[in-house]
């Protein structure tokens, strides 16, 4: 799915619009106004002539051109004949502030499928009903209502998706306050045609879109989570999901918001593993993840280093770290030793590293304790908690930091809480060199975890398909499955397995009562006797398998039974003949009926 159109849209129509711009279908072109949209607005409403200094239409069909996005507000039950207008005049998107669909009972459900099979007869993309809108943050086109709509947010590489609106919208707001940049946001609601998986897909193709963020309460098409998670982990694109409705009572309440089912959380948890998608449980947590991805450097392995002024911050940092799977490594005797030579005595050298508040007069101090582990081979990355320290020496020390880690190649995150109007500078020196920078050693070790968790999963990945497919060329196997057109028959696919090396059981194929004792007897007694037809799958529930047959007489008996129940069980079958097989007296590997 393409979405720069959704995005960076010519024109714009609101379906049901007002004059009250305070209003739910009076906000979206308030807001548009007042971001400066610079496209072709079209409201629509019979009652008016004009909206806002726009000139109002009366219908969808009178509008001038096919609007590239449509804002339907309108009651839900007006809302299927929009969308058909819609799919007529040719708009590609429609998003849907109504409510009162699938959430709101049968009758509502039913017109959520009216709404899903008209659009996809005209292959229109529609977030919701019962959605917000969405943002176009870099650009400064928000099309939909709630006081979010007017605000400016931060600008950066994370695009985010929420299956709740104002809840979604909240997300936006606190993840801002916590320094994340954004670039586009997507409230989705009911999801009736275009899922959060559909503009995942799309955001791995947006190329200034740097980590994908999404609030979930369940996926309706959940089997295509981890085609889309390693087509993400394939193209450095980290996925980042606070899934909700992990509880009983959590999943019963999603499914009343959005209609949306949870779904077993070991199941998603699992996929999510598989593909580095990392899982965050609150919003501070999404946004501590967030900004350790977004730079993109990568650890090569799970061992942090850990640098305090401060003992106490160290052992928290410690904690946590063991609590998102990373390892602090003993440091190598010649880093210990160069560290010691550098350091003041009373210095605790070792793994949490305490440098004491001897760092904050002497910017040389870090220079030298950076390059030291970045130097050692037992470290993967750094967490650097300098608490509150500022002054003069704040700005040379983030500027050792940036240059470190930018020389050695090596992830370092901060956790500084020095005053921001007081650290401004040094701040912004992070900041601009992509450094991720927390308030608290906790939430910096929880970067780091998260940072590790992905890295995994990527080399992971790489050394899959680095991985050469083993090719073997069987020209009697190419025989047998040319032209098939229905399941081969267990003789058929022991044929096939026998090709290529795999053992199985003496056996041959008979097709009259004469054959089947003749070859009961070279085989040996007892034996197995099981009819073959690509049309009898399951041949015990047609009579056609008896075991442990003891002599050549029952043999025969056995094969007249057997031809018979298959051909009063399916009269139409093609029937192969009898597969009489050996009896194996030590256990075997089953692989088929």
């Amino acid at each position: 799915m393409k979405i720069d159109q959704l995005f960076n849209p010519r024109s714009i129509a609101v379906i049901g619009a007002s004059q009250n711009l305070d209003s739910i279908n009076g906000q979206p072109i308030a807001h548009l106004k007042a971001k400066g949209y610079a496209g072709q607005l079209y409201p629509v409403n019979p009652r008016y002539d004009e909206v806002a200094g726009y000139r109002c239409y009366p219908d969808i069909d009178s509008l001038p051109e096919a609007p590239d996005v449509a804002v339907i507000a309108v009651a839900a039950k007006r809302v299927p004949e929009a969308v058909r207008a819609l799919g007529e005049k040719g708009s590609p998107f429609a998003v849907i502030l109504s409510s009162g669909f699938a959430e709101a009972g049968e009758e509502g459900r039913a017109a959520q499928r009216e709404v899903s099979e008209t659009a996809r007869r005209y292959g229109m993309q529609i977030l919701g009903p019962n959605c917000q809108g969405y943002m176009n943050i870099a650009d400064g086109i928000h099309v939909g209502f709630g006081a979010p709509y007017a605000m400016s947010f931060p600008k950066g590489g994370v695009s985010l998706t929420s299956q709740s609106g104002a809840f979604g919208n909240s997300i936006l707001m606190l993840a801002s306050e916590e320094g994340l940049g954004f670039r586009r946001y997507l409230s989705t609601g009911n999801e009736s045609v275009t899922t959060t998986l559909d503009l995942f897909e799309a955001l791995i193709d947006d190329s200034e879109t740097k980590v994908i963020a999404g609030y979930v309460e369940g996926f309706q098409d959940a089997h295509r989570l981890v085609d889309i998670g390693t087509r993400a982990l394939r193209a450095g694109k980290p996925i980042v999901i606070w899934k909700v409705g992990t509880s009983e009572a959590g999943a019963k309440a999603a499914a009343s918001h959005t209609a949306n089912l949870g779904g077993a959380m070991a199941l998603y948890r699992a996929a999510f593993k598989q593909v580095g998608i990392v899982e965050a449980n609150d919003v501070g947590d999404l946004a501590d993840c967030a900004k350790a991805l977004l730079p993109g450097r990568l650890p090569k392995g799970n061992r942090l280093a850990v640098v305090t002024i401060s003992g106490g911050a160290g052992i928290a940092m410690a904690d946590r770290a063991a609590d998102v799977g990373l390892a602090l490594p003993e440091l190598t005797p010649q880093t210990v030793m160069a560290l010691k030579e550098a350091l003041p005595d009373f210095a605790a050298v070792a793994n949490p590293l305490d440098v004491t508040a001897a760092l904050l007069s002497d910017a040389q101090l870090l220079k030298v304790t950076l390059q030291r582990l970045a130097d050692d081979p037992n470290v993967n990355m750094i967490a650097l908690a300098l608490a509150a320290a500022s002054g003069a020496l704040a700005a040379e020390l983030a500027r050792e930091v940036v240059r470190i880690s930018e020389q050695y190649q090596i992830p370092i995150l901060v956790a500084w809480n020095a005053d921001e109007r007081a650290n401004a500078e040094a701040y912004q020196i992070l900041d601009d060199a992509r450094i991720p920078r927390y308030g608290s050693p906790v939430r910096c070790a929880r970067g780091a975890g998260a940072l590790w968790e992905y890295a995994r999963a990527k080399q992971r990945l790489d050394l899959d398909e680095d991985k050469q497919p083993l090719r073997i060329n069987q020209p009697e196997a190419q025989v047998l499955l040319t032209g098939r057109q229905h399941d081969l028959t267990e003789f058929e696919s022991k044929r096939l397995l026998a090709q290529y090396g795999i053992p199985v059981t003496r056996e041959r194929l008979a097709t009259t009562r004469e054959e089947a004792q003749a070859l009961a007897a070279e085989i040996g007694l007892p034996v197995a006797m099981k009819i073959q037809s690509s049309q009898i799958p399951h041949k015990t529930e047609a009579g056609g398998v008896r075991i442990g047959i003891p002599d050549t007489e029952t043999v025969g008996e056995v094969f007249d039974e057997i031809m018979h129940n298959a051909t009063r069980y399916a009269p139409e079958a093609l029937l192969d003949g009898v597969l009489v097989q050996e009896m194996r007296k030590r256990p075997a590997i089953t692989l088929c009926e």
